[in-house]
């Protein structure tokens, strides 16, 4: 069985290779597409409930790593000089809408599921508050939509996964020992460490690869074939080393990215992040054919209508509302604050926190997870079919 289970999923990359351009022109990406051959995937194994939780916690690694690459990657391809002129709006969208987000997530949480309690809402909330901007790569990507829409929604995207860790790990503790209290100094303590480490290993670990990453090329001691390895390596090794020390690895491997788009040369910076990205990206589409599989033995059995109204609310107004709010005063036009307000889907790092919660014993943790694995779902299908559409609106304004 397993031989047919790594042939049909072979069977799916070969597919998408060959009509990836007829299915960029039918508005399907590629979690979409994996996410769907992840159910017909459950259609074929069995279900072997007593290994199948294990495998869960085996996966957990993989996706952390592989996210912290995409973190790196996307914050090497920023634009600093964007963002020097432009971070009003990333600053609003993580001090001011992410809190926001959270409270109305965590008070619809709690209107419409009963049997949970206050810090189990909380922690459904948590998990569905960051954002991942590799589901919007269409929009990222095309030079039509304006520099700092794109550089905002990327940094806010890069950040905010890690300022949510802290506030998540506060939650699991409150929920794993409900009567339990953590004091504002607690608090304060556990965001300390976790920044400070994640920005010290940062700056350190850029300190000693960039110089280094220089005498290397000047000495050709290492080879094209191989060049790929380099960066993927330097943003495992950050990641790693990071969150042995108790700090945010995802802080940590996002402000690498920063700092090496700033020192390194653009032709190294190019070069080196183009190649990583395509590991990155076959990584990225294994998780999200998993993430289908799970789905089909998780989520779609458990499915009930006060799951699907939390899902739909969550991918789209609880993200809205705050989002505008924040960005209500400023220069940018209507179309624009919107574009903001509606890219906020849900990817890695929500499947990462809910194989997290998965991973412990707390109360109703099942219900937790089908509740945030429905919203992931939700979201691969309403943001990537509505990608190109918003992003193809910027082009014919330009035109």
């Amino acid at each position: 069985m397993e031989y047919l289970i790594i042939a049909f999923i072979g069977a799916l990359f070969l597919i998408y290779s060959i009509t990836l351009r007829q299915l960029e022109k039918t508005e399907i990406t590629g979690p979409m597409f994996f996410v769907i051959g992840g159910i017909l995937l459950a259609l074929i194994a069995p279900n072997e409930s007593e290994n199948f939780n294990n495998g869960l916690r085996f996966l957990l690694p993989f996706i952390e790593l592989t996210l912290s690459i995409f973190l790196f990657t996307d914050a090497a391809k920023s634009k600093l000089g964007v963002l020097r002129h432009s971070f009003q709006y990333p600053s609003l969208l993580l001090f001011v809408a992410l809190p926001l987000t959270l409270l109305l997530g965590i008070a619809t949480a709690l209107f419409l599921f009963a049997e949970l309690s206050l810090i189990q809402a909380a922690l459904i909330a948590i998990i569905l508050t960051p954002t991942d901007a590799a589901l919007s790569k269409g929009l990222l990507s095309n030079t039509k939509v304006p520099e700092k829409i794109r550089e905002g929604i990327n940094t806010e995207s890069g950040l905010n996964d890690g300022l949510c860790v802290p506030i998540f790990l506060i939650f699991i503790l409150l929920a794993k020992n409900p009567e339990s209290s953590i004091t504002a100094t607690q608090t304060l303590s556990v965001f300390g460490r976790e920044l400070g480490v994640a920005l010290l290993i940062a700056f350190a670990s850029i300190a000693v690869f960039i110089p280094c990453l220089n005498f290397a090329m000047k000495r050709h001691y290492f080879a094209q074939n191989t060049s790929p390895f380099l960066l993927l390596g330097f943003a495992m090794a950050v990641f790693s080393l990071t969150q042995y020390f108790h700090g945010s690895g995802f802080i940590a491997v996002f402000v690498a990215g920063l700092l090496f788009d700033k020192y390194a040369s653009t032709k190294i910076n190019k070069e080196l992040i183009e190649d990583s990205e395509h590991i990155a990206d076959f990584s990225s589409l294994m998780i999200w054919c998993l993430f289908g599989f799970v789905c089909a033995y998780l989520v779609i059995p458990k499915l009930n209508t006060e799951i699907m109204i939390y899902a739909l609310l969550s991918t789209t107004l609880i993200r809205i509302i705050p989002v505008m709010l924040s960005l209500q005063f400023t220069s940018l036009k209507i179309k624009e604050r919107l574009t903001f307000a509606w890219f906020g889907p849900r990817g890695l790092a929500s499947i990462v926190f809910t194989l997290m919660v998965i991973d412990t014993q707390i109360e109703n943790k099942f219900q937790i997870a089908t509740i945030a694995m429905t919203t992931i779902l939700f979201s691969v299908f309403i943001h990537g079919i509505s990608t190109k559409p918003i992003a193809d609106s910027f082009a014919k304004k330009t035109k």
